[in-house]
This record gives C-alpha cells, sequence and structure tokens, in this order.
C-alpha cells in the first residue's frame, strides 16, 4: 500500500517528516513513541487510516476508533492542565493575598487589600467591590466603603494609571490605603448611606444572605421583589454576586461585587474564588475589629489614668495650698493686730504735732507705710479665704455698679472720668460674691494706680457665647511685659520687690469660678484686663 504518511517507515533525518522539529532526535529511533507523540495528530496519517478502511482492513476501523479516543483524552487532559494552571496561580494569589491581610491589624489597612484583590486584574477582576459591615451594636448592616470607578471615563483613567505605572497588588493596596480611601469613601457616601439597613429587615434580600450560609449570584436585580427598588436604581447593574463574611458564626458583613463598567458576566468560577477568599478575609475583618476596639478601650483607660493622676496632683496642690492658706492666715492675723496699734498709735500722733513740726514728716512716714502693710495683709488674707470660696446667682452688673460706688471718692479724687457700659438684660452667674468684688476692687486700683495724672476709665459688660465678659480698661501707659509674666507667680519679684499678688489672687479666683482671667495692653494705649465668667 501506498501511504501518504511516514508512520511505517525508517527515518534517517528530521526533514523526512514534516512534524519533527529540532530536538526530535530522539524520535528517529523510537518508532512507538514517534507515532504516539507525532502521527497521531499527523493529517497524513488519518487519511492512510482511511485507505486502509476503504480497502476493507478490519483493523483500520478499530484503530480509528481509538485514535479518536486518544484525541479527545489529549484534548481533555490539555484543558484539564490548564485548568490546574489557572488553579495553582489563582492558590498562589489567595495565599498571597491572605498572608498580607492577616499580617494586619489595622481594619482600613486589611479593607484596602481586600477590595483592592477583589478589583483588581491581576486578582479577581471585579470591576467594583462594596463591604457592608454589621456596626458595634449589632443592630445595622452599614454601607462602610466601596473600591471601583463609578463610570467608564474613571475606570479607562485608572487602568491607563496602572498600566502606565506597572503598579503590582501589594503598590496597588498601599497607594489606595495611604492616599484614597477616604476620598474613595466620600466617593460612594451617597450610595453607601443608600444600601445601610437594619438587621430586622429579614425580609431584605442583603440580610438574607448575610443570615444564610451560601453566596447569591443574582442575575437580574430587577426579578428580586427582596430588594428595595431605590436600592436597584443606585446600583445600576442587573448582575452582581453577594458572598456573606462569617467568623465563627458571627456576621461580620457582606461583599458585593459587580461588573458595572465591562459588563463582563460572572462565571461560577468567578463566584467559587470569591467565596474561597471570603473566609480568611472575614477572619481577618473581625481581628482588625477587635483591634479597634481593644484600642479605643486602652485609650478610655489612659484618659482616664491621665484623668486621676491630674485629680491626684490636684489633690496634692489643694492640700499644700490648704497649708499655705492656714500659715498665711495665722501670720497675718498675729501681725494685723500689733500693726493697726502701730497705724493707730502713729495717725493719732499726727493730729497732735503741728504741720510745722519736722516730726510730722516722719510720723506721716510711718503712717503710709502701715497703711501698706495693712493692704498687703489684707491681699494675704484675701489669698487665704479664696481656697474656699463660696457660690451663689448674682447680677455681675448690680455687682459692678456696687463695686464702682464704693471707689466712686477715689477716682474723683484722681481726677479720673469714668464710663459705664453695662450690657442690660445679662443672665445672673455662679460666683462668690466676695472674691469677684475683690478682684474688680483690685483691677480697678490698679488702673487708678496707672493713671497719676487723670485719664479716663472704662467698665463694661457683655455676654459671648456661654461666657459673661467684664473689662476694665484705662489709659494709662499699659501693663510691663514683667508683669504680665508674673501673673502666675503671687510671690515672684521684680527689681527686688514683690509684685503682682493681686493680680494672681484675681486669676486664681477666677480659675476657681472656671473663668479665666486675659490681661493685655490696646492698641490705642493703656490696659485691658477681662473677667470671663461661665454661665450654668
Amino acid at each position: 500500500m501506498m501511504t501518504n504518511c511516514c508512520w511505517n517507515q525508517d527515518l534517517t533525518s528530521l526533514s523526512s517528516c514534516p512534524n519533527l522539529r529540532e530536538g526530535d532526535e530522539p524520535l528517529l529511533f523510537d518508532w512507538k513513541k514517534r507515532v504516539l507523540e507525532r502521527c497521531f495528530d499527523c493529517p497524513r496519517f488519518l487519511e492512510d487510516m482511511y485507505q486502509l478502511r476503504q480497502q476493507g482492513e478490519s483493523s483500520s476501523e478499530l484503530l480509528l476508533l481509538g485514535l479518536e479516543k486518544i484525541r479527545a483524552l489529549r484534548t481533555e487532559n490539555f484543558d484539564l492542565r490548564g485548568d490546574l494552571e489557572v488553579r495553582n496561580r489563582e492558590f498562589q494569589f489567595l495565599h498571597e493575598v491572605t498572608s498580607s491581610i492577616q499580617s494586619s491589624l489595622d481594619l482600613d489597612e486589611i479593607i484596602s487589600l481586600a477590595l483592592t484583590a477583589i478589583t483588581a486584574g491581576q486578582g479577581f477582576g471585579f470591576n467594583r467591590a462594596i463591604l457592608m459591615l454589621v456596626d458595634a451594636d449589632r443592630q445595622n448592616l452599614r454601607g462602610y466603603i466601596a473600591l471601583g470607578p463609578r463610570r467608564l471615563e474613571e475606570a479607562q483613567r485608572i487602568w491607563h494609571e496602572i498600566e502606565e505605572n506597572h503598579y503590582s497588588l501589594q503598590e496597588m493596596a498601599r497607594l489606595f490605603f495611604e492616599r484614597k480611601i477616604v476620598a474613595e469613601k466620600e466617593k460612594f457616601r451617597d450610595l453607601l448611606e443608600l444600601l445601610s439597613l437594619p438587621l430586622s429587615r429579614v425580609d431584605h434580600l442583603f440580610i438574607q444572605t448575610l443570615n444564610g450560609s451560601q453566596s447569591r449570584h443574582i442575575l437580574n436585580l430587577w426579578h428580586e421583589f427582596s430588594i428595595d427598588r431605590h436600592q436597584v436604581e443606585a446600583l445600576e447593574v442587573d448582575e452582581i454576586v453577594l458572598v456573606p463574611l462569617k467568623s465563627r458564626n458571627r456576621r461580620i458583613g457582606l461583599l458585593l461585587a459587580d461588573n458595572i463598567v465591562n459588563r463582563r458576566q460572572i462565571s461560577p468560577q468567578d463566584l467559587q474564588s470569591l467565596e474561597s477568599f471570603a473566609l480568611p478575609m472575614a477572619f481577618a475583618l473581625e481581628r482588625g475589629s477587635l483591634y479597634e476596639q481593644l484600642q479605643g478601650e486602652l485609650g478610655k483607660v489612659r484618659e482616664a489614668n491621665q484623668l486621676l493622676q491630674q485629680q491626684q496632683e490636684q489633690i496634692v496642690r489643694m492640700e499644700k495650698m490648704a497649708l499655705v492658706g492656714k500659715i498665711v492666715s495665722h501670720f497675718s492675723h498675729s501681725i494685723r493686730n500689733p500693726l493697726m496699734i502701730i497705724g493707730g498709735f502713729a495717725r493719732s500722733l499726727s493730729r497732735q504735732i503741728p504741720e510745722d513740726d519736722e516730726r510730722r514728716r516722719y510720723i506721716e512716714s510711718i503712717v503710709r507705710e502701715a497703711r501698706k502693710l495693712e493692704d498687703v495683709l489684707q491681699d494675704a488674707l484675701n489669698y487665704s479665704e479664696s481656697l474656699y470660696p463660696t457660690f451663689d446667682l448674682w447680677d455681675i452688673n448690680q455687682v459692678l455698679t456696687t463695686v464702682y460706688g464704693s471707689l466712686l471718692e477715689d477716682i474723683d479724687l484722681a481726677g479720673i472720668s469714668a464710663r459705664l457700659d453695662l450690657a442690660p438684660g445679662l443672665p445672673p452667674v455662679r460666683m462668690d460674691f466676695k472674691q469677684i468684688s475683690y478682684s474688680l476692687r483690685s483691677i480697678i486700683n490698679n488702673a487708678l494706680e496707672a493713671m497719676p495724672g487723670g485719664g479716663t476709665l472704662t467698665l463694661a459688660t457683655q455676654r459671648i457665647d456661654q461666657e459673661l465678659r467684664i473689662s476694665i480698661s484705662d489709659t494709662g501707659p499699659g501693663i510691663d511685659p514683667d508683669v504680665l509674666r508674673l501673673v502666675d507667680s503671687p510671690f515672684a519679684t521684680t527689681n527686688g520687690k514683690t509684685s503682682g499678688l493681686s493680680l494672681s489672687l484675681c486669676s486664681r479666683i477666677l480659675q476657681s469660678h472656671g473663668g479665666r482671667l486675659h490681661i493685655g495692653n490696646a492698641e490705642t494705649g493703656g490696659a485691658v484686663i477681662s473677667l470671663y465668667l461661665p454661665l450654668g
């Protein structure tokens, strides 16, 4: 029989057979292997078999059947090998992504890695992924974040950026976590809010899927009556997959994925791959959520510990100040009586000595210095008493008017014009009348001393939000920066002289009232001292 194929011939070179290629030299000497690997796929070999059948060769029929079966098995084997390679790549990818999300404790970082894997071309290749999480109170399923383009133009820009920069999956996840997660939440904020719903909606498609154990592959959302119509409109897709995220039967959330841009049909393999990823993703999300809650509780513990430490320090300061107050009160009272006797006798002597007597000048000097000492002692007593305020509700305009009336004679003698600018209808404020009166009197006296040649004194009240402001301004030279520095140091010294006690005491009184003292100089000249008292 004349044959078209070389299957029944001895070959000496690769050129003897059109199916032999470089590297097939061993097949020249192995007839059986050459027939199995090359001849069975050769059209000429098939022609020879058909020719044998036409010639009545019965064995050729069996050979053709066997050959058909072998070729079918080869095709199936080729497909299986391709599927195996795909599965192997998928397994490696799942291992890589799972290892990454399991190594992180930050919830947003875990989500960034997971959603990037779902939407990236190197990953599962969905156009969009939407993550919904059960809230901390276990009452609602809330849209947390979505990743993907909303329109084709945006998708093309993203794909071009990825192709141009050759981003790996890890790089895309890192960029999303560091730069885009906040913007992505805002971009899908309306959609996420619209999809959120209470867990009590057990008849809803999302809650049904979350409560069940099976994923859902919806081919046409419009045919699903267990989802709200406005939610279907907002999703803008017909086909979608829903995958429940559970960890040890604990409901973590729901994953939605679709191909909103390219409208590629979702295959069973796509859903199976996503289901394989859902379990490690749920574990990672639960761990990240628990870590976030733990950090929150640790923050509360740290705040409580810090507050406790502050309170302990405050108690220690109060104990020290109480001791200082007792000592100051004891010495003030011990010195005050002898000092008043000295001052009284000096004033009596000054009245008895004629004005032209040289001794009168010395006696008047004793009277002045005794009065200064009495003022210092009064400040010290007030400082001691400021540690124990007695609060009640008072009309601040009335308090300021009373203090102003008590100093009116001194104001007139100093040649100073005073102006009151009191805001009407101010609410009563809780304060210690004696301490606030002392503060106002001390600040007004300081203003009078700052204007020995006369000037203008302005007293004003004003409500600013939840505070009452009492401002005392003068037209003197202003307050020296050294004095401003001494406000928090009641017994500090400047040029060897103790100063700043009255301002320090006023500041302490305001602090005990929950208020504050602001001291500054006006742009037009003069000092402006403001007392702020809280309302309510």
